[in-house]
């Protein structure tokens, strides 16, 4: 059976949509792969984004750690893809930023991908499960860093 199925009315909008909605449909619930794309989305601007690097400042506030403060990735600058060490260090990283930000999913796991077609182009693949409570829905994200803009691009897989 179809979720769209099982959830006649729509899944729930982001408050940010709810807040500014463009039309009309934002007040009713979205189609999963609405949500879908709203997260891609999301994801998109929490990996656009660079976190400061306070560590020893927070020690203290352990509620900060998951707060808006600390919101996007760490800088990758001196870390090199070709080093495998330096590659699970980035894909860890991104896998953290995302499970303290994102609690719309579960269970995320973050790979890059070495691809001879996008030379200097940083690829990832981020699979996790929508939290969609009773269910947990498999969704797989392509994020493409493009080397010209240094900006994320990611796209849902259907």
């Amino acid at each position: 059976m179809n979720l769209d199925q099982l959830y006649p009315y729509g899944f729930r909008s982001t408050l940010f949509d709810r807040i500014l909605p463009e039309n009309e449909q934002n007040y009713q619930g979205i189609s999963l792969q609405e949500l879908r794309e709203s997260i891609a989305s999301d994801l998109e601007d929490l990996l656009n984004s660079r976190m400061a690097k306070l560590d020893h400042v927070i020690d203290d506030f352990p509620l900060v750690k998951h707060s808006i403060l600390q919101f996007g990735i760490i800088d990758f600058v001196g870390l090199s893809t070709a080093n495998p060490m330096d590659r699970d260090k980035i894909c860890q990283s991104i896998q953290q930023s995302i499970a303290a930000q994102e609690p719309r999913l579960r269970q995320i796991k973050v790979e890059m991908l070495l691809d001879d077609h996008n030379m200097g182009a940083l690829c990832l693949s981020i699979h996790a499960y929508l939290n969609i409570y009773p269910l947990f829905e498999p969704v797989v994200f392509d994020a493409l860093l493009k080397p010209t803009t240094q900006q994320y691009v990611i796209s849902a897989r259907s």
